[in-house]
C-alpha cells in the first residue's frame, strides 16, 4: 500500500499547474501568489493550535505568514486563529497537489504535516496521508523543510527514502517524557520551560561565528555562558551530524550550535 502510495506522490508532484486564488479572510483579500518564506502547516488536530501560537511567541517568527491546509469541520475552530494575525486557511485535502500549490508550497520555508485521524481514519490512514503529503511536499519544493509527525514508527523509512528532513513519533516522545519525570522529579517543569517560546529559557539554534572555526567547543561553553547567560548544548554539523555536548569538539566551518537562552544568540 505504502510503495504505491510513495510512487504515486514522486509522480503527482510533477504536475505544477500553479493555481492563483484569493480567500478573504477579517476583510482583507489574500493574494495567495505573494505570500514568501512561509510556513505551511497541514491538518488540524489539537496540536495546530499550539505550533501556531509557539512561532507566534518566537521572536524570529512572530510575523512570519501561516497557511493551515485542512478539511475544517466548522468556522468555529479558525475564528481564535485568526486573532494571532497573518494567519491564512486553505479548506482542502492536504495531500492533493493543487491543495498545497495553493497554500504557496514551492516559496514556503517550512512544511508541517500533523497526524490527523478526524473523520473515522485510522492509524494507518492517517500515516499513509502525512508520507503522502510530506514527498509531495518535496517534490513540489526540495528546498522546504519538512517535519511530519507519525503514529507508528515503521513507516518512517518511505519519509527517510523521500529525503523528508524531520519526522517526530508523538507517542513515543510522550512516553519519554513520562518515563523522564517519573524517574526525576521536578524535570517536568524544567522541559516544560525549554520546550516552549512562551516564558523563560528555551532551545536556539543558530551557526557559529567565523572566529569560532577552529576553537574548541569546551572553551565556547564557559565563555558563551559569561557574555551571553547561554548555556551550549549541542553542535550540528555540515553534514547533519548532531553531536551533544561532546567532548574536546573543535568547531569546523558550517557548524551550527545549539544552545540554552531566553533569546537567539544574535551573533555579529
Amino acid at each position: 500500500m505504502f510503495m504505491g502510495l510513495t510512487i504515486f506522490a514522486i509522480f503527482a508532484g510533477t504536475v505544477s499547474a500553479f493555481m492563483i486564488d484569493r480567500m478573504r479572510v477579517e476583510g482583507r483579500v489574500v493574494e495567495w501568489d505573494e505570500l514568501n518564506e512561509h510556513i505551511v502547516i497541514c491538518g488540524w488536530t489539537p496540536k495546530t493550535e499550539i505550533i501556531i501560537r509557539e512561532y507566534r511567541s518566537a521572536q524570529a517568527t512572530r510575523h512570519t505568514p501561516i497557511v493551515v491546509v485542512a478539511e475544517f469541520e466548522t468556522d468555529a475552530d479558525v475564528v481564535h486563529i485568526k486573532e494571532m494575525g497573518k494567519v491564512y486557511f486553505v479548506e482542502d485535502d492536504f495531500t492533493k497537489v493543487s491543495a498545497l500549490e495553493r497554500a504557496g508550497i514551492e516559496r514556503a520555508t517550512t512544511c508541517i504535516i500533523l497526524s490527523d485521524l478526524r473523520g473515522g481514519r485510522s492509524e494507518q490512514d492517517a500515516d499513509a496521508r502525512t508520507i503522502l503529503a510530506a514527498l509531495t511536499a518535496e517534490k513540489v519544493n526540495p528546498a522546504v523543510y519538512t517535519c511530519a509527525e507519525l503514529l507508528n514508527r515503521s513507516y518512517s523509512s518511505h519519509l527517510e527514502l523521500g529525503k523528508v528532513n524531520d519526522f517526530v513519533v508523538s507517542d513515543e516522545y510522550g512516553a519519554y517524557m513520562i518515563a523522564q519525570a517519573a524517574m526525576h522529579q521536578g524535570l517536568v517543569g524544567v522541559l516544560g520551560e525549554l520546550l516552549t517560546y512562551e516564558n523563560g529559557n528555551e532551545f536556539h539554534r543558530t551557526p557559529i561565528p567565523t572566529a569560532w572555526i577552529g576553537e574548541q567547543f569546551d572553551h565556547k561553553l564557559s565563555e558563551l555562558k559569561t557574555t551571553k547567560n547561554a548555556i551550549l548544548v549541542a553542535v550540528h554539523t555540515a553534514d547533519g551530524q548532531a553531536h551533544v555536548n561532546p567532548q574536546s569538539y573543535v568547531f569546523q566551518d558550517g557548524d551550527e550550535v545549539v544552545a540554552i537562552c531566553e533569546g537567539p544568540l544574535g551573533f555579529e
